[in-house]
């Protein structure tokens, strides 16, 4: 399965983007599949992408360069505030299914999915289209996979410690007024401050940090969790932040730094995670947040403010839309393909050893584990060897079809498992598997497959799929018929 995932991310606009499509390529590659991140960002973006495939590129200024990366892909995703509708448009042609990240329904999105996991989104005004599913509200917000499975947190009967965290830059220089504050209001409380990597402003920082301050560089995803669960309370801006500060169960006073934070606050407010808004703009702001501060003394209303964070965010989002993409997909073919890896060995060893398998390949003989942890291991690293698996929306192993390319041609091989057979499944596989081939962007112009003559059901599988009789050949002293299939010409 080929998965791209466009967005964007600069110190002057955050990251919130790159952290949430980071999300769902983790959902992905929990199942296997290895999307590819496609950033329009800076230097700094790339501190968020220590794991996984990605490409820093620069798509708004040259869509035909990313074209070319994500043609014929499965799945496109895109999330963006700078990209029109003729770019959104244009790229889901490129794509088999489409999912739009949305937050403030801010254009026309073109037949696919919107996901949009703002707090009470399914309340939002959209208006339903023939084409397009939904997925709405906070059980869909993407978060990073620290965040999935997050213990519930303890609270402790005192104040005693806050965590201050603007994300990766401080783009209204808040800190520092911030903490300055805190230090007369609550002079022996304990602040760990978050540093992100596009602050700057630790200068200015540093000149209010005193022997209560501990300052923390850049955090990533895991350490961020044992903040937000070993602090009393947070400080943070109204962003994504909040999502992972609500499914922490992390009492928090939330600032909005942007006016398309202004929503999501207010709406957090009504489910009770925040007590009131602030907004950055108020002259007053830091006057809220002593009060604020004040009154989150009171465990119970810690324990109330937590636990509506964690009743309406459970972490589970980006895996929810990874499934609901996987559905959609196997809608069509009741089936979705992806590279084997190394965890399939045992998987693909069993239907290999299965005896009408072993019956219809050329070598007969069952296969030893250590033969084929040999084989396999190397097989799956090998360019010229394509090796794909089949599964079912509830990824059930359905079976396997694999390519040995050699120059311009590429040797096919199918089998499925015995409970998946007499269902159509093998001419699905088999089609989709050879376009995959041919649309890969290699130099295969033919596709050849070898079958025994009494195989009825491989001799029309592959027929009905456009596989021609070319010739008889004997192999290890058996008679096999060999059929080609030809590259189609433009």
């Amino acid at each position: 399965m080929k998965v791209s995932i466009i967005t964007e991310g600069f110190q002057n606009t955050g990251y919130g983007h790159i952290t949430r499509c980071l999300s769902l390529q983790q959902a992905f590659e929990s199942r296997n599949i290895f999307p590819t991140l496609y950033i329009n960002g800076d230097e700094s973006s790339k501190t968020f992408l220590t794991t996984g495939n990605f490409k820093i590129l620069n798509w708004l200024g040259n869509p035909t360069l990313l074209v070319a990366e994500i043609k014929n892909s499965d799945v496109v995703i895109i999330d963006s505030y700078l990209a029109g509708k003729d770019f959104y448009e244009n790229l889901s042609r490129h794509g088999r299914i489409s999912l739009f990240i949305d937050d403030t329904l801010r254009i026309e999105y073109p037949g696919g999915i919107i996901l949009n996991g703002t707090i009470n989104a399914e309340t939002f005004p959209y208006k339903k289209r023939t084409g397009i599913d939904y997925l709405l509200g906070s059980k869909f917000i993407p978060l990073r996979k620290e965040f999935w499975n997050v213990p519930s947190r303890k609270h402790n009967q005192t104040l005693t410690s806050v965590l201050i965290t603007f994300g990766g830059q401080d783009t209204k220089n808040l800190t520092p007024a911030i903490l300055r504050a805190l230090n007369e209001a609550f002079p022996n409380i304990k602040k760990n401050v978050v540093i992100g990597s596009g602050f700057k402003n630790q200068s200015d920082i540093e000149k209010f940090a005193d022997e209560n301050t501990k300052l923390h560089f850049a955090p990533d995803a895991s350490g961020m969790r044992e903040l937000m669960l070993s602090n009393d309370i947070t400080i943070s801006a109204a962003g994504q932040t909040l999502y992972e500060l609500a499914t922490t169960g992390s009492p928090t006073i939330a600032i909005a730094v942007a006016d398309n934070q202004r929503s999501n606050i207010l709406e957090w407010k009504k489910k009770g995670f925040i007590t009131d808004p602030i907004f950055s703009s108020d002259v007053n702001f830091l006057r809220k947040i002593i009060e604020q501060l004040e009154s989150f003394k009171s465990i119970s209303l810690r324990k109330k403010s937590g636990n509506a964070g964690r009743e309406n965010v459970d972490g589970q989002g980006s895996v929810r839309a990874v499934q609901f993409v996987i559905e959609k997909l196997c809608n069509i073919n009741s089936f979705y393909l992806r590279k084997a890896v190394e965890s399939d060995s045992k998987t693909v060893f069993e239907l290999s050893n299965d005896p009408t398998v072993r019956e219809q390949s050329i070598s007969k003989k069952m296969i030893g584990w250590e033969e084929h942890q040999v084989w396999f291991n190397k097989k799956i690293k090998e360019e010229d060897y394509i090796f794909l698996l089949a599964f079912d929306k509830k990824d059930n192993f359905i079976g396997q079809v694999r390519f040995h390319i050699e120059r311009n041609s590429a040797t096919v091989s199918i089998s499925v498992l015995k409970e998946f057979r007499g269902k159509g499944l093998s001419k699905k596989i088999l089609r989709e598997a050879c376009s995959k081939i041919f649309s890969a962007g290699n130099n295969v112009q033919e596709i050849v497959a070898y079958i025994l003559p009494h195989n009825e059901a491989s001799l029309k599988a592959f027929i009905s799929i456009g596989f021609s009789f070319v010739c008889e050949e004997i192999i290890e002293q058996e008679n096999f018929h060999k059929f080609i299939l030809k590259r189609e010409s433009k």
